[in-house]
């Protein structure tokens, strides 16, 4: 049997259509069926434990629930439990409706021949008790048969005493199988079992919304509680990253001591964004007032003589750190025009021509003007 498929001849119950229209209803009935509608829900999602659970309290409240009972038995079934099952089969089939459904399963299930054989045991079991009953009386009314039992008479008197007795069999067995007939067909022709309406939920409601507004108060003192010590956290890693960052300063004014400006310059550029305070701002503000220029005069010294080594690439870049340590370095002037000359020799004209220019623009007086104009007449100049 498709437990699946079995599950949709079970649907919910309206409670507020039924009440409606069959009026106010006793609450143990409103109850159950909020129930079988939860357990409903439960078994579409899979949960056949949880709704094992609500059916067995809803048939507690209300024995004569014929859907739950049909319900219970059908997750007996799917769960292994034949036994529970017929039991809750046989009551449904026993009552007034409901009784061809649950027959339906009991066949489908192979309980119907298995309840057939033992009426029928039980049957004859009832027959054997009125025999040896028979008997005794026959007996107690003779009690001298038994010394005569060669004679005529008696063989006669035998005879249509066993006849009786074996009328009286037939008409037990006749009442047997009526009885067994009779809890097939009466759930058939019953009356029809009126819809239970839905239970009043507005106590459950009540003691829902209490629960979550309870729930609700507890998660956000939670969070906030969360929230503040994020905030701690968040505090204390600033406040090591910043101790981190200071110590660096005391780097800064090793590497400068073994007159590695560069490598201090570069430590300095790094942390010009952190946000100082007090004494550590004091020392961040002297060393960069000290070490920047040292760094740019490095820098021009190592860019000139890998310029006159012509290796310009190199050179360049050097140049180009000078800008970026000290923008007022003191040579500037002759910084742009050895940069002018290295982007020249790497065919990067317009670059060239950009620098050249710059220099006669911002340093006229320089005595690199006069180179810088002869360069851009061999950029500029129509071949």
């Amino acid at each position: 049997m498709d437990f699946r498929a079995e599950l949709n001849n079970f649907k919910p119950i309206n409670l507020e259509e039924l009440e409606q229209a069959e009026g106010k209803i006793p609450d143990n009935i409103r109850n159950s069926i909020f129930l079988y509608n939860k357990a409903i829900e439960s078994l579409r999602s899979g949960s056949e434990d949880i709704a094992m659970i609500g059916l067995r309290k809803a048939i507690s409240m209300n024995p004569n629930f014929n859907e739950a009972n049909n319900l219970l038995g059908l997750c007996y079934s799917y769960v292994g439990e034949t036994q529970k099952a017929a039991e809750m089969f046989d009551k449904v089939s026993k009552a007034e409706s409901s009784g061809v459904l649950a027959m339906s399963y009991m066949r489908k299930l192979g309980m119907v021949e298995a309840k057939t054989q033992q009426e029928d045991k039980q049957s004859a079991k009832q027959s054997v008790r009125v025999e040896r009953q028979a008997k005794r009386s026959r007996e107690q009314q003779n009690p001298d048969s038994n010394r005569f039992g060669s004679g005529k008479y008696l063989r006669k008197e035998d005879k249509s005493k066993k006849q009786k007795l074996f009328s009286i069999l037939k008409i037990v067995l006749a009442f047997a199988a009526g009885v067994a007939l009779y809890a097939i067909i009466q759930p058939a022709t019953g009356e029809p079992e009126n819809i239970p309406v839905q239970p009043d939920t507005s106590a459950i409601e009540a003691a829902v919304d209490k629960v979550k507004t309870e729930y609700e108060s507890k998660l956000a003192e939670m969070e906030n509680k969360i929230a503040i010590m994020q905030e701690d956290k968040d505090n204390a890693l600033a406040q090591a990253d910043y101790f981190k960052t200071s110590l660096k300063l005391y780097e800064v004014e090793s590497l400068a001591s073994a007159k590695k400006y560069q490598d201090a310059a570069d430590i300095l550029l790094i942390m010009k964004t952190v946000e100082f305070r007090d004494e550590e701002k004091g020392k961040f503000d002297e060393l960069y007032g000290k070490v920047m220029p040292l760094a740019a005069k490095a820098a021009y010294d190592k860019g000139y003589k890998l310029y006159n080594s012509r290796n310009y690439p190199d050179s360049l870049k050097s140049f180009e750190r000078v800008q970026i340590y000290d923008p007022e370095y003191v040579r500037m002037d002759a910084v742009l025009y050895y940069m002018g000359r290295c982007n020249q020799f790497a065919d990067n004209s317009r670059t060239a021509v950009a620098l050249f220019q710059k220099l006669i623009d911002n340093y006229p007086r320089s005595g690199y003007v006069k180179n810088a104009k002869v360069r851009l007449n061999e950029l500029t100049k129509i071949p």
